[in-house]
């Protein structure tokens, strides 16, 4: 069942370069994806899957608590030394200097991650090959960077039910592993996805994404991802040349309309409501024909996004 394909949605956001020099008061961003997403800068042929409990995501979190305790605790002494009459410039001293900290962190977390081995998978569709990006006892075959590789015919793709708390909530959780796993068992990573839903359906859509962006004899998806890249896969360029689809169509869209996009294709699957449809959903062809590009390139979310992503940076020292 999980071999076969049910919902067929492969449309992923483009972020316009989310990971760039600036972002916010960020100046060393586009550190943060670490060794996978700089390796790997290619995909038109790799798409990389991040470990859910991957110490990098630990270190550019771990200011956020503390500082957003901090800075929770400044503000509520001054709003009480106002109602009380009593002298608070004291208070806004020390917002001060934790702004110009939190300023700081701001930028030292991101090029702190790139010390931490990212741990991930990602899948090679040109050599038909799934890579871990951390030591695997027992494997011989490595890949051209050096990481531990197996055939992709080895790879399975499954999902578990996780407890994530003491009053017994679940959700569920998607697993890329060795079918081998008692000669493989560190062969394994839990995936992240969108949402923690209490239905399996994101795991399936990711293992769907994964298992159509591995068939060669398809063009690749139809998705903003792999915009500016479809030229150089072989399958795709030939598949785009012959239909005469649009060289640049989803980069001529804003970020909103492309997420009005993914709304509307999202639509039919929630309404299903169901963990195998009797009747595949058909797969996203020709969107051209469909919804016209706004022409708001590379605009993204706009200034408020941006205004709002330097208070949060400075109130909480989170880099993104």
């Amino acid at each position: 069942m999980l071999d076969s394909f049910h919902y067929n949605y492969y449309l992923t956001i483009n972020n316009f370069g989310f990971y760039k020099k600036r972002a916010g008061i960020c100046f060393t961003a586009d550190m943060i994806t670490g060794v996978c997403g700089k390796r790997f800068n290619k995909p038109h042929r790799f798409k990389t899957c991040t470990s859910g409990n991957s110490i990098v995501r630990l270190v550019l979190l771990a200011p956020l608590l503390p500082c957003l305790v901090a800075m929770s605790g400044l503000l509520g002494a001054i709003i009480i030394c106002l109602f009380e009459g009593q002298p608070w410039l004291e208070y806004a001293k020390w917002i001060g200097w934790l702004i110009l900290i939190n300023f700081a962190l701001v930028n030292l977390t991101p090029y702190l991650s790139t010390f931490v081995k990212e741990k991930c998978v990602y899948f090679d569709r040109e050599n038909q090959k799934v890579s871990f990006t951390f030591d695997i006892p027992h494997c011989t075959e490595r890949d051209e960077f050096g990481n531990c590789c197996f055939d992709y015919s080895e790879i399975n793709l499954r999902y578990q039910r996780v407890t994530t708390d003491q009053y017994g909530a679940t959700t569920y959780a998607p697993i890329i592993s060795h079918k081998d796993g008692q000669k493989f068992p560190k062969a394994k990573i839990t995936a992240i996805v969108n949402e923690n839903g209490r239905v399996p359906i994101e795991c399936l859509m990711l293992f769907e994404d994964i298992r159509r962006f591995m068939d060669k004899s398809k063009p690749l998806p139809e998705s903003p991802e792999y915009e500016g890249f479809r030229h150089l896969d072989p399958v795709t360029a030939e598949h785009d040349k012959a239909i005469g689809r649009p060289a640049s169509y989803w980069s001529e869209m804003s970020l909103e309309q492309q997420f009005k996009v993914a709304n509307k294709i999202y639509e039919p699957i929630y309404e299903l409501n169901e963990e195998f449809p009797k009747k595949p959903l058909p797969e996203m062809k020709e969107p051209w024909k469909h919804w016209k590009p706004d022409g708001k390139k590379g605009e993204g979310k706009g200034l408020k996004h941006e205004i709002l992503l330097i208070a949060m940076q400075l109130f909480t020292a989170k880099p993104m």
